[in-house]
């Protein structure tokens, strides 16, 4: 099928024609978006201020969520304002739009989402006896500099030990390194207690 410029497509047999008809419905959310019910895991953390609430999450779009919460978080939270909320492994960054329906006694919140935060990437420490198990896991983000500055001390330590560091030639250069840094310290220290 060649199309020229200009003029419409031609139906053909692959492509089959369709018309829709939109029908506005009597009960349409004034913000026309489609929220659908959340079934199954619905617990989610919403931070507000600095203390961290349960929450459930009731509804679901592409925009933001319906979460329903206690009479207590709904006093401290404000329309208008920006909460985080983790729900389903994700961290996201929503506003506080609006309060809707009361359902059962328990307050309903419309939230939309701001932000949606890249997962933090997490590394475990596992011993080889373990079998596996995690014995401590921590964000990747926050302690990548730690795990590294960790690996080095360990690597300088074994290359200091005297009988591999004195194989490879390493223990008396490191050992000249120690005694230097502690006559620096020493001669730093002597400075400022003058």
């Amino acid at each position: 099928m060649i199309l020229q410029v200009g003029t419409p497509p031609t139906p053909s047999k692959e492509m089959a024609e369709h018309s829709y008809n939109v029908v506005s419905t009597p009960n349409a959310k004034k913000d026309n978006s489609f929220r659908c019910n959340v079934v199954g895991k619905n617990a989610a953390m919403l931070r507000v201020g600095r203390t961290a609430r349960k929450v459930s999450v009731r509804e679901a779009s592409g925009s933001g969520f319906t979460i329903g919460l206690d009479a207590k978080t709904a006093k401290r939270i404000k329309c208008g304002k920006r909460y985080e909320l983790r729900y389903d492994e994700r961290r996201l960054l929503v506003l506080a739009e609006a309060f809707v329906e009361t359902i059962d006694g328990e307050a309903r919140l419309r939230i939309g989402t701001v932000h949606e935060y890249e997962p933090r990437e997490r590394w475990a420490f596992r011993l080889p006896f373990t079998s596996g198990r995690k014995i401590m896991s921590h964000d990747s983000a926050v302690n990548n500099g730690a795990a590294y500055g960790g690996f080095v001390l360990v690597l300088f330590c074994v290359m200091a030990l005297p009988g591999i560091g004195e194989q490879l030639g390493t223990a008396p250069k490191i050992h000249e390194a120690l005694a230097l840094m502690q006559k620096n310290i020493v001669d730093v220290y002597t400075e400022f207690t003058k």
